[in-house]
């Protein structure tokens, strides 16, 4: 069984967008693809007193978008991944192991990591998203376990996340306060009274 850094390491060796030369050294011959599916797809959700797959939500996520929201189009979906599309933007919503090099993901559309924030130093992720305004405006990491999330992307696929999420579920997402923080302290934003 893998570790989550094991994880997170054979991830990013075998995403040909990260590469084995920005991944931590990791045996790729000694490992299956399938071992990741714990950290991504398998991965428990709890939820006061339900518990799902992360994969499960995705699913459901991915059938809703389908079949109720007739202005987002399903352009690719896998167990892992959904590529949508609400008028001209794309969007990608990723379950991701680890967040090795994740830099590296963003693409010309909005992009959403689902990954497991307590496997990564949350301050140094709040802080470098915090300081690059253009990885903050391309790329969101949330973690579903957690209810948080950073970055500042506009998308509308990811508001429809977040609404179906609610409905659905009865869960709320909120930025992550180290995140928040991080702008603060940069004087991006501002939560003065008056």
């Amino acid at each position: 069984m893998l570790t989550a850094v094991q994880a997170a390491a054979l991830e990013a060796a075998l995403d040909p967008r990260i590469g084995p030369r920005h991944a931590p050294d990791i045996d790729v011959a000694a490992h299956d693809a399938a071992e990741l599916a714990f950290f991504t797809t398998d991965r428990p959700i709890a939820w006061a007193a339900r518990t799902i797959a992360q994969g499960e939500i995705l699913e459901a996520f991915t059938q809703h978008c389908r079949e109720e929201l007739t202005d987002v189009e399903v352009v690719d979906a896998t167990p892992a991944l959904l590529v949508a599309r609400w008028k001209r933007e794309t969007a990608r919503i990723e379950l991701r192991a680890g967040l090795v090099a994740f830099e590296r993901l963003a693409s010309e559309g909005p992009t959403m990591l689902l990954a497991d924030l307590d496997a990564v130093d949350l301050d140094a992720l709040a802080d470098e998203f915090a300081a690059e305004p253009s990885l903050r405006a391309s790329l969101a990491v949330y973690d579903l376990g957690r209810l948080e999330k950073l970055g500042a992307v506009r998308s509308s696929v990811f508001v429809y996340l977040e609404w179906f999420l609610r409905d659905e579920y009865g869960v709320k997402l909120l930025s992550s306060a180290a995140f928040t923080q991080g702008l603060i302290n940069r004087g991006i934003i501002s939560l003065g009274f008056g």
